[in-house]
This record gives C-alpha cells, structure tokens and sequence, in this order.
C-alpha cells in the first residue's frame, strides 16, 4: 500500500513538474502540418525535431443509459489511436507527407523573402526520419488531451496527444513502476 502511494504520488509530481524537455530554444519556431483532412496534427521545429501529434476520434451514442457516454468516449479515444497509428504505418512513408510538410514550411520560412526550396525539402525528410525513430515512444506517450460532448447529436470527440514532453514523461513513469 506504501508503495502504491509512493508511486502515485511520484507520478503526479513528475507529471506537474515542467523539467521534461520543455527548453524553448530562442528563433526555433513550431511547424505544425495537417493530415487526413486535419484528423491528424504534426507538430515540430523549423529544424525538423518532432514535438508533438495529436488526433482526433468520435463516436455515436448508442444507448441512453448512464454508461452510453462513457462507452462512447472509450470508442472515440481508441479511433483517435487507431487513427494515429494507421498514420504512422501508411502515410509516414509517402511522398503525400513529405510535400505536406515542405508546403507547411513554405508558408513560414523564407530568406529574403523567397523560399528556401533545398532547406525546407531536408526538413521535411528530417521530421520524417525523426518520427520513425521515435514511433514506439511516440505510441507509449499516448494521452487524452481533450474530450466534449455533443447533446445536440450525441455524438462524443476525444483528441489523444503525445510528444516529446510525454515520451519522457511515460518512461520516467515507467522506470517508477519498475518495468
């Protein structure tokens, strides 16, 4: 029992405290791209590291009974899972991706007011390559960030996030829990 309160109460500072790779690099502004009709956000650094994804899942109400929400908050969360890992095997690796991410840096990066064409394609694959090294990590750090509901059409939306600050936050809580 000690050791459950010790644990719990470990993982509740840990996750209050803001030390986990939250330095804010001066002149390193976010880039964030959207995919699957902005399902999915991609968000990382004019130098290509990635920083985070969040994505998006909804679901019908099927029942009217006090548990019908909860079940439909549970069946949006894993479709805004499923979403984000059905992303990170099929669109990863597409040419769709890279052009998404180049077009999102064309937007915001010139020099001398033109495009820098050959930096703003190597950012692209950079933040690609980057999210294939971290893909169990970034699936570990998986976490609700928000979840509404809808009266109106009862219908719930759940946006699962993960990042940078939650990997580290998932293996300090890891190495807690002794795994």
């Amino acid at each position: 029992m000690l050791k459950k309160l010790t644990v719990v109460s470990a993982v509740v500072l840990l996750s209050a405290c803001s030390t986990f790779g939250n330095k804010k690099i001066e002149g390193k502004d976010s880039v964030t791209s959207e995919f699957m009709g902005g399902e999915i956000r991609i968000t990382y650094n004019k130098d290509g590291q990635f920083e985070s994804m969040t994505a998006s899942g909804s679901a019908r109400m099927t029942n009217t009974l006090p548990s019908g929400q909860e079940e439909a908050f549970i069946i949006a969360k894993l479709r805004a899972q499923q979403k984000m890992v059905e992303f990170m095997k099929n669109e990863l690796d597409s040419e769709r991706f890279k052009k998404t991410v180049y077009e999102s840096l064309q937007e915001g990066q010139t020099i001398n007011g033109q495009p820098n064409n050959e930096v703003n394609s190597k950012i692209a694959s950079n933040v690609q390559e980057d999210i294939k090294t971290k893909s169990k990590g970034i699936l570990k750090g998986v976490h609700i960030e928000s979840k509404s509901f809808n009266t109106e059409n009862q219908t719930v939306l759940v946006v699962v996030k993960t990042g940078v600050k939650e990997i580290a936050t998932a293996n300090q809580i890891r190495s807690l829990m002794g795994n």
